[in-house]
């Protein structure tokens, strides 16, 4: 399709905070494609804020999970007002089917073998990479355009910026102080490293950076884990960060020196906000799921179990997740502080 027609470019991607960062190499390939074109974006309320105020996007269509029929006509009029030449589909699951097939769109993207879903796309892509920011450029590259691989890139507000700034001084965070970021919750077990461990870990980080900062984040739900982490540490260098806005909370991600971190949303927001991140894979390949440029001082600790990768949730072994030992994080992480320019760490 030749980019110079194209005048309004659509991404549906409306859930999940990782996969919504791992589409934007393909919406900043699909940008320099089309310089001229309109762009806008359909995610669901509670990811928003991931992408509100970036200049990327002429439109941010906001939905619910579970959208009423008015509502989902509400969204659709939105979206045929907008009238999009192109809408590239990176979910495909029932609800965005339809909304692509009524957007009125000529150039519809999507992928095949989802039975009735796949038959309202006009040009069907079929991936062969194993990186999740490949797969989604290669719905760029069905179209002829060129699709460079890069790293995920959010917009950071200045006032989100200056908001985490305020809250880490109530915190009691001493100003320009080293900030490293530890991430302990996930929604499945499967990707939760040990509590314990990560006790341990940032145990050995305050004896190594004798003037750094560990900041123990999660969501409000998650209080209890980070108090957990907590115990026994020096409470005026290990800081609970719980239940900040989203915002707010990639603002400080941004500001961090490293974030250490399971395969869960926040990973990727870290990687995305631009702070050297240290991946604790467990049943997940990091070729497909953190497929970030070391360069940028992005590390996967992966444990290659017998059994891994594999897709379960839940499971009753773990030996992925055991097998990563606070030793091996912490060689990383320290490897990644030197490599960043932290003076030089204590070992004794």
């Amino acid at each position: 399709m030749d980019p110079a027609a194209v005048r309004r470019v659509l991404f549906v991607r409306p859930r999940y905070l990782g996969d919504i960062c791992l589409t934007l190499p393909a919406v900043d390939a699909a940008r320099a494609a089309c310089p001229q074109a309109r762009f806008g974006y359909v995610v669901e309320e509670a990811s928003a804020p991931l992408i509100a105020g970036d200049p990327r996007f002429d439109e941010v269509f906001v939905t619910q999970f579970g959208a009423s029929l008015v509502e989902t006509a509400t969204l659709v009029r939105r979206i045929r007002a907008f009238a999009p030449d192109v809408v590239f589909d990176c979910f495909c699951n029932p609800r965005t089917a339809v909304w692509t097939a009524l957007s009125g769109a000529r150039v519809r993207v999507g992928y095949p073998d989802k039975g009735w879903r796949s038959g309202v796309y006009t040009h069907h892509v079929r991936p062969r990479t194993l990186s999740a920011v490949g797969f989604h450029l290669t719905s760029i590259a069905r179209l002829g355009w060129p699709a460079a691989d890069r790293t995920p890139r959010l917009h950071v507000a200045p006032a989100a910026r200056t908001e985490a700034e305020r809250e880490l001084t109530h915190l009691g965070a001493p100003r320009g102080a080293e900030l490293v970021g530890f991430h302990p919750g996930a929604r499945w077990p499967t990707r939760r490293w040990h509590a314990e461990r990560f006790r341990e870990l940032i145990r050995r980080y305050l004896e190594g950076r004798p003037d750094g900062v560990a900041l123990v984040t999660g969501a409000g739900s998650e209080r209890d884990l980070i108090e957990e982490i907590r115990r026994g540490l020096p409470p005026e260098r290990v800081l609970a960060v719980a239940g900040w806005p989203l915002d707010r909370f990639v603002a400080l991600q941004s500001r961090c020196a490293a974030f250490v971190s399971g395969d869960t949303g926040p990973l990727h927001t870290a990687v995305a906000a631009g702070a050297p991140t240290l991946a604790l894979m467990s049943r997940n390949s990091p070729a497909m799921f953190f497929p970030y440029d070391p360069a940028g001082g992005h590390v996967a600790y992966y444990a290659r179990a017998e059994c891994s990768p594999c897709h379960r949730d839940e499971c009753e072994d773990l030996r992925c997740l055991k097998r990563l030992t606070v030793d091996g994080v912490w060689t990383r992480l320290a490897a990644m502080l030197v490599r960043a320019g932290s003076p030089a760490l204590r070992t004794s």
